[in-house]
Formats: C-alpha cells, structure tokens, sequence
C-alpha cells in the first residue's frame, strides 16, 4: 500500500433542517449532518464511512459550536449531543443561545426561511476505493467533524474550503494501492536519468551530455518552485519530450492565470430565483436602518462572500452572481453579454458616459476571484548557444526566472443617492446602482492600471514599470509626428517582443486629434488612418482620456500628452481580490436627503513582460 500526504483542508457538506424537529421549548433542532451519499470534489468522488470506529465527535459531543456561516465570530449555539445512526447517518440536536444573533438566526428557522445546515470536517485519512476512466472514488476511513453552521445559501458540496481551526494545517493521509511499474524519478533528483527519458536516446559526446543535464535540471528547478500550480505533474512530459524550460515556463503561466480568471470562484452559488430575487436598493436601505429584517437573502449573500473570501466586509459584499446572471441577456452586448466573459469583473469595465474603458478591448489580462497574494514566474533571460572547435566543450548556460508579486491594494470610490430613490427601489433602481458602483471602480482600476505611481497605496502602472522602451521627444517635448509612432512600435520589436494579435496604441483624444491633421510624410496620408479597426500605423488604437495630457516637460508646462505602444496588451495583468465591498453612509449629506455609497475593491497591477511596451510622454499636440 503507497501512502500520500495531502494538505485538502477542511470540507463541507449541506443538508436541510426538517421542521417537525424543532422544540420550540427547549430551542433545540434535530439535524441529520452528514451520510454515506457520494460527493464530487476536485480529488475525486468521497464517501464518508460511518462506522463508529471512522468518525472522531469528540470536538462536537464536548460541545461542539454552532455558527453562523461558518463564522466563527457568530457563535449562536451548542451541539447538545450527537450519534450515528444504524441507517448510516450522522445526526445531531443542537441548542441556540439567547444572544441577539442566535434569537434571530432561531427565528428565522422558526420561520422555515433559514433551512439548511452545513458541516466542516476534516478528512484524516482516505483510501482508495474505484478507479475509473471518469475518475476516483476515496472512502474517508477517519474523518472529524469540527462545527455545524445554519447557512443561507448552501455552499457548492463540490468544492473544498479551507477554513478554521487549523484546517488548513492538516494534512490527509491517502492510501492507493502500489503501481505495477515503477513511478518517475522525484522532482527533488537534478541528475539526467534514463527512466526519466525512455526511449529518447542519451547524447554520445560530453558537450551535448552537459546541455541535456542542464535541460533537466532546469525543468526540475520549475517544477518545484511552482508545485502549487500543478508543475510537477507536468514536468515529466517535458522532458521525455526533449522540450525546453522556456516553454515550460510559457505552460505554467498559461495554467495559473486560467486558475484564476474564472469568475465562479468568485460566486457563492445563488440559485437564479434568489438571483432575481435579490436587490441592492434593499440592501443599502437595510444598512442605512441597520434593520436586517427585510433583507435577509441580502444580508446572507454578503456574508456567503465573506466566508468564501476569509475576510469580513467594512459594509456588506455585493455577490458576483447578482450583477454577472441577472436576467440580462447573456447573447447581447449592451446587457449581460459584456459581463460575461473572461472575468466578470474584468470585462465588465464599460461606460462611454466617463473615460473611455479599454482595458479589456485592448485584451489585458484579468485574474478574477483572487483571494490572497499571488507570484507569477516569468523568464528573465534564457539559453544561449556558443559556437566551439570540434572537440572543445560548450559553454554553459541556464534559463533565469523570476516572480511577479501582485497583493492587494485598496481601490475606492463612492456615488450619491436620494434616500427616496433608495427607499423606492425598483430594478431600474438597482441597475442604475450597480453601473454607477462598477464603472467609479472601473475609473480607478483603469488609471492605476495606465499611470499608478507604485508608491504609497498605488500600485505600479505600466508607464511607471521599469523596463518598457521609450520613444522621447526632445528636452521641451515635441509635436506628435509620424517617426514617433513607427518608433513605439519598434521599441518592443527591438526587444524581441514583436506585436501580435494583442498590439495595439492607447491615446488620448487631444493625440487623436492632432494625428488626423499631421501627414505621415508630404503627399502621404495623415497619421491617423481612416481605416477603423486599425487607424494607426496598421495596429488597434484605443482612445481614452485616462492617457493623460497635462504632463510637463523642461518649457513645456502642462500640456505634454503620454502615448503607449503593447506588442502584446495581456502581459499587463489586473489582479482583482475579493469581493466589491459596499459601505453606506447615511450622515455626510443628510441635510440634502443623500445617501453616500462608497465601493472598495482590492487590486493589484503587474506587467510579465516590460518589455512588450512602450511610452512616449512628452508629445505635444498643440
């Protein structure tokens, strides 16, 4: 028998309280918590084995808490006693206490509104049981409860959630049956080894020996500085197959930027009545009163997110699932189909009534549903070949790497609105809200993403990034002409980032402007060509006044405009964390009857690759 060790973490599954089991004297439930049904999560299928011997209740027959959303700052009961079952199932009678929280969490199961229950657990020690071409089945053969939480809106059973107690910290004996051939060597070995290879044949001379080791030995070193990502489980592939650490490195950031564009991680699993159901206006109405008692799904959602995040909100979360599948239209753009794409939040950045948003036409890369700090590797230098005498030795080289670090960083932005038009909430109310919510972010995100500082609480936008090219006017600026954009454009192809599908320019208006009356050369066309797709120098321009045109330059004061040139736009990355946090204030403006609402989102920004941009700063268009 082969034994592994894994870090799953803590998991849980949902059921639904039964009415009749509820003692309104005694304000005790009969719950049945967990059985022998199979679940899918992302190792496979799981069974719960409930014979007595496989189960740890300790922690819940010593009065194991009852929460709320699995928050463990909401307390609201005690397990009272628990067993199993003949018929395979894990039952408990739980006791809500008498604090504010729990008398309302009490009531609401009175009222037959809240109705489900969820149950963490940790999976000590699993064995496997099937394996198929679909997958494997685990039998959990030593599994613990930790803690019973009444919950709202049952999380997916599908996924695993690390979350207290250590969880996290835990890691899960797995025992498979021994493999009939013998298994890869380790990741941790760095020499050249012939099971590794198989049928690929060894070099004859030393010189070509000594590349081939380096070859390895390079992938290797990837493989375990991005295990997290799944590297190990792709590195052998790349060296039975004679492939290269470049490309390798090109593979696993693929992978990790797939891993976290999905806006699902972001959703908490609303079903699409509660979808239609659920509405803003109510929401910031309640936490203007501070009265919960008609929002209750509202309430629920935010603090679904706020489980799924780890972090409490400073107002109350605004869901994913309410603005990425409310009852737009997913097939026409001007409804839903801008907010579903690759990153909801990403791509949703549309609003023509404000600067321009273009960072998703331009094709940035937009990591989604993040909930703590992130490293991408990228290349920083790679191989080089020497010429050498017919038996003299190779140089040696190796590929270097480095990582690019993005944690989050307080966006912010607030709206006003009429108490009445709050009060009187409508879903055009609601709409009206959320475009307003999403593009203040959207404004701030794109000028971070265009121009941030990097110092202080801004992140480091691309024409503050060390490393892009540079096309400079003169020591006063200089008048937009057409040697300048050609040499934006040559400023990445000189750094072997020549443009592809993703070029393209970002301009501002007044740059535009000046383009459509300069000619190229005389008796050329103007600069600013009237093809539309591709009006300048044969590439995409996106104009925005994001690109700012008030920078300055020796004589020059206020009035040089920025123009930017990407070879490739996905290598600038936005990195969005958590959920967009809502506060309501009800007090600044309340001598004129206005509600403030202000909207925090953490992101973060990075390039991958500077060298696939370029500025010019000092142009003047005057």
């Amino acid at each position: 028998m082969k034994l592994e060790r894994k870090q799953i973490g803590e998991l849980y599954r949902s059921v639904s309280v039964v009415r009749e089991h509820v003692n309104e004297e005694a304000r005790t439930v009969e719950i049945a918590f967990s059985s022998e049904e199979p679940y899918k999560r992302w190792f496979g299928i799981e069974i719960l084995d409930h014979d007595p011997s496989s189960i740890r209740l300790g922690r819940l027959k010593d009065g194991g808490a009852v929460l709320l959303d699995h928050n463990t700052g909401k307390h609201i009961g005690v397990v009272e006693s628990v067993e199993i079952g003949a018929d395979k199932v894990g039952r408990a009678v739980v006791r809500f206490g008498k604090s504010a929280e729990a008398e309302a969490a009490y009531q609401d199961v009175l009222d037959a509104i809240l109705r489900h229950v969820s149950v963490g657990y940790i999976p000590h020690r699993m064995v496997l049981e099937e394996e198929t071409e679909t997958g494997e089945t685990y039998r959990v053969m030593d599994w613990e409860p930790l803690e019973v939480s009444f919950v709202a809106i049952p999380a997916d059973p599908t996924v695993g959630v690390g979350r207290t107690a250590g969880a996290v910290d835990v890691e899960t004996v797995i025992e498979r049956p021994e493999q009939a051939e013998p298994e890869p060597e380790p990741v941790e070995k760095r020499t050249l080894d012939i099971e590794i290879l198989e049928d690929k044949p060894m070099p004859e001379d030393n010189d070509n020996l000594q590349n081939e080791q380096q070859r390895v030995n390079d992938l290797l070193t990837l493989a375990e500085k991005y295990e997290q990502y799944g590297a190990r489980d792709l590195v052998t592939d790349y060296i039975r197959n004679g492939k290269t650490s470049a490309e390798f490195q090109n593979t696993l950031m693929d992978k990790i930027t797939s891993r976290h564009s999905d806006a699902s991680e972001a959703e908490i699993g609303m079903s699409d009545e509660e979808i239609n159901r659920y509405s803003l206006s109510r929401a910031v109405s309640a936490a203007i009163t501070g009265d919960w008692s008609k929002a209750g799904l509202e309430r629920a959602a935010s603090e679904a997110v706020a489980v799924k995040m780890g972090k409490a909100a400073d107002g109350f979360y605004l869901p994913v699932d309410s603005f990425a599948k409310r009852t737009f239209n997913v097939g026409t753009a001007a409804e839903a189909g801008n907010l579903v794409q690759t990153s909801v939040l990403g791509n949703e950045f549309v609003d023509v009534l404000r600067n321009a948003m273009v960072l998703a036409g331009l094709g940035v890369r937009f990591l989604g549903g993040l909930t703590s700090s992130i490293a991408i590797p990228r290349k920083t230098s790679g191989a080089s070949v020497s010429m050498v005498a017919e038996t003299g030795n190779g140089g040696g080289s190796s590929v270097a790497t480095a990582q690019l670090n993005m944690a989050p960083k307080r966006a912010s932005n607030y709206v006003d609105y009429s108490k009445q038009s709050i009060i009187q909430g409508s879903i055009d109310v609601d709409m009206m809200m959320q475009a307003d919510l999403m593009a203040a972010i959207a404004q701030i995100i794109q000028t971070q993403a265009f121009l941030g500082s990097g110092t202080g609480n801004e992140a480091t936008g691309l024409v503050n990034t060390s490393g892009i090219g540079s096309v400079v006017g003169g020591a006063n600026g200089a008048a937009i002409d057409w040697s300048h954009i050609v040499g934006l454009e040559s400023a990445c192809a000189n750094a072997n980032a020549e443009p592809d599908q993703f070029s393209g320019y970002a301009v501002n208006t007044k740059s535009r402007g000046k383009m459509k009356q300069v000619q190229k050369a005389a008796n050329l066309d103007f600069i600013w060509d009237r093809d539309v797709n591709t009006p300048l120098n044969g590439y995409r321009a996106a104009v925005t006044n994001t690109m700012p045109s008030n920078g300055t330059k020796g004589t020059a004061d206020s009035v040089c405009s920025t123009l930017l040139f990407g070879s490739d736009w996905s290598d600038l990355v936005i990195a969005l964390f958590g959920g967009l946090d809502l506060v309501v204030d009800p007090f600044t403006l309340a001598a004129t009857g206005q509600v403030r609402l202000t909207a925090n989102q953490f992101i973060d920004v990075g390039v991958r690759q500077p060298a696939s941009f370029s500025a010019m700063t000092d142009a003047l268009t005057t």
